[in-house]
């Protein structure tokens, strides 16, 4: 018998109230931000979260607010790409839109399972909170089936 996920409270100092990719604080913002971003400058935000992860020390914002805008980012390539399911309310909305659609090219693939492993490597809050509740695993698949 599966042993069941630790309960959401005990990750309340990340800000999440569930292990899903658009499911905390950092994400909802990002959702938001790319549903009002002009729909050329989104594969551009996506990018830019993605590598952020990557490289947490070169921009704007630290690792805890790079996470799980990454993890957010990969789930919207997988679902613009491969037509991953995105069960949030907290997703953006254009991702159901078949003339706003987000072109995802190979390289920003790749990027995104390189961003995956990376908080999947991390010893973060929230690499903790995607990894047991398999959310990292999820969107990996996704990206690589």
């Amino acid at each position: 018998m599966r042993e069941p996920s630790p309960p959401v409270t005990q990750f309340d100092s990340v800000g999440a109230w569930d292990a899903g990719p658009f499911d905390n604080d950092d994400a909802a913002d990002f959702s938001s931000e790319l549903d009002d971003a002009d729909p050329n400058q989104r594969v551009v935000l996506v990018r830019a979260a993605l590598q952020a992860a990557l490289d947490p020390d070169e921009g704007d914002s630290d690792e805890d607010e790079a996470q799980p805008k990454a993890v957010a980012a990969a789930a919207v390539v997988a679902a613009a790409r491969f037509g991953a399911p995105v069960d949030s309310g907290y997703a953006p909305k254009f991702l159901g839109a078949e003339e706003d659609g987000l072109s995802v090219a190979d390289d920003l693939v790749e990027l995104a399972v390189a961003a995956l492993d990376r908080i999947a490597d991390s010893d973060t809050e929230w690499a903790e909170l995607f990894g047991e509740a398999g959310t990292l695993d999820t969107l990996r698949d996704a990206l690589t089936a």
